[in-house]
């Protein structure tokens, strides 16, 4: 009985726009059952992506008011669904298990956990990363290496998308807590993914995160990029805050380098980086801080992968004769703007998993 209703929950999250899959091993149930009791699995398949208040939810499914609320409210503080407050009302909605209720783990996870994600990521990553066509996730460059002469857009200025925000807070990231809790050694930069506006403030309330300044944001984006660090947003206009990934616990980037997928087929990028084959010395510095494995050195000259570069700029920085450029794609080759928001990108996924199934 009690694994019918995980697997209930597996499916129900699976039919959500980004998808959590059956496994051949099972784990996917594992993990549901460390993160939910049976009664928290029964809530969460009740609820859509679309935030309701309890008595809406109440109203739509027959529970009981008081009961609903508790149990609401205990999920929210726990990672299981997601909370949001309006004009004084508090609001309720499903999460999708990556990016969502994994993230919100972060305080929670321990080496079980730990394990058992990292099996579901080997099972699962290939068939939900393919199944994605509009990239969930996007590259902003490291802005020092944009030239001027080039036309961007408000959402891929990474300062600016900073210095707008009202309320920014500041993760730990869980990448590397939970590569290093099963062993694997990583030396990068922990506190460093950025949440905005009321995901921030989701973050802060449930122990997450802390809030900062913009000024403490941006020391922190100047930190990671030193740090070789690859800034990886939601593919939106309206930015909720953005990763700081290393190639070697960062789930996307692990899918280009460990499962070779084209870069295009797992984040949005609208840059390249060129070599300057008369002005590269060969030293290889830029293989250090290539995140995707993207970089070559043959013949004593830098190659570059184009169909695995994701256009962070971060070899260019470091490029001591400076024949690394970074260039701007075509509009035919990126295709149109990212969606508008958070919610336009997961109707958008939606409608492409309804289409794929048909």
């Amino acid at each position: 009985m009690a694994d019918s209703v995980y697997r209930k929950l597996q499916e129900h999250l699976d039919g959500l726009p980004v998808g959590f899959p059956k496994t051949e091993s099972g784990v996917e149930i594992e993990i549901l059952k460390k993160i939910f009791d049976p009664e928290e699995a029964e809530m969460a398949v009740c609820l859509t992506i679309m935030p309701e208040t309890a008595d809406d939810l109440c109203r739509r499914t027959g529970f009981e008011a008081k009961r609903a609320e508790e149990m609401l409210a205990r999920m929210a503080r726990k990672g299981q669904i997601f909370r949001i407050t309006r004009d004084g009302k508090v609001y309720y909605s499903a999460s999708i298990f990556v990016p969502g209720i994994w993230e919100y783990q972060l305080n929670r996870l321990d080496r079980e956990l730990a394990e058992m994600f990292e099996r579901f990521y080997e099972e699962a990553v290939e068939e939900t990363l393919a199944g994605i066509r509009t990239p969930l996730f996007r590259i902003i460059p490291v802005g020092e290496n944009i030239s001027p002469e080039m036309r961007i857009m408000p959402y891929n200025q990474v300062k600016e998308i900073i210095g707008s925000q009202n309320t920014i807070a500041v993760a730990e990231c869980i990448c590397r807590r939970e590569r290093r809790i099963i062993g694997e050694e990583c030396h990068h930069l922990d506190e460093v993914c950025l949440v905005f506006s009321h995901v921030a403030r989701y973050y802060v309330e449930n122990g997450l995160a802390r809030f900062i300044s913009v000024d403490e944001a941006i020391d922190i984006l100047d930190r990671a990029d030193r740090d070789g660090l690859v800034h990886s947003p939601v593919n939106t206009q309206r930015v909720m805050g953005f990763c700081n990934c290393c190639g070697c616990c960062c789930g996307l980037l692990r899918g280009i380098t460990q499962l070779k997928l084209p870069a295009s087929r797992v984040v949005r990028s609208d840059f390249y980086c060129t070599c300057d084959s008369a002005v590269c010395s060969g030293c290889g510095d830029c293989l250090k801080r290539c995140q995707v494995d993207a970089i070559t050195i043959e013949g004593e000259i830098a190659v570059i992968d184009r169909e695995q570069c994701i256009g962070c700029g971060l070899c260019v920085s470091t490029c001591p004769t400076g024949a690394l450029e970074l260039m701007q794609k075509l509009p035919d080759e990126v295709g149109a703007s990212p969606p508008a928001s958070s919610v336009e990108m997961l109707l958008k996924l939606a409608e492409e998993r309804g289409e794929d199934d048909k």
